[in-house]
């Protein structure tokens, strides 16, 4: 067993991204969701990039001082039976200015079994069964790495059932 798999963890990105000469022939960093639960990010309250995906547009999500953007990841939308998805997110590069941001998270232990709660899995439609397999996040994580700016289903799917 690796040291610290059995334990929770708190992490944080710091990211910048710096003024690009051609942001038309650039991606700042592609869309993706996140792999765990819920992400604190403090953005730079003076430039923007960060948009988010909402009914097939992207939109973008202005700064504002002082604020906090709150993003849902892959384990919330697995332990809620797919009720709150998990949102698909982008920067985009820009001309002018350095973007700066700092996102914080917690995720759960690499051993820590992932599936729908059980108010969620109940909560699903009658006859129906649960949207989402249950698996250990460390296996989810191990997909995750490589498929990060792929679609999220085949990701579900990957993992070891359990």
């Amino acid at each position: 067993m690796e040291d610290g798999e059995e334990t929770a963890f708190f992490g944080t990105k710091v990211s910048h991204y710096p003024p690009c000469p051609h942001p038309k022939l650039v991606n700042g960093l592609r869309a993706h969701t996140d792999a765990g639960g819920v992400v604190l990010l403090f953005q730079d309250d003076e430039y923007d990039g960060l948009q988010v995906l909402k009914d097939g547009e992207w939109i973008d999500v202005q700064p504002l001082p002082n604020a906090i953007v709150i993003n849902t990841g892959d384990q919330i939308e697995v332990l809620s039976n797919g009720r709150y998805k998990s949102a698909w997110h982008r920067v985009l590069a820009r001309e002018e200015g350095n973007r700066r941001s700092i996102a914080s998270f917690y995720n759960p232990s690499y051993k820590a079994a992932i599936g729908p709660a059980p108010v969620a899995a109940a909560a699903t439609e009658e006859g129906s069964e649960k949207n989402y397999p249950k698996f250990v996040f460390g296996d989810y994580m191990d997909v995750y790495a490589d498929q990060k700016f792929m679609p999220k289903e085949p990701r579900f799917l990957a993992v070891k059932t359990l």
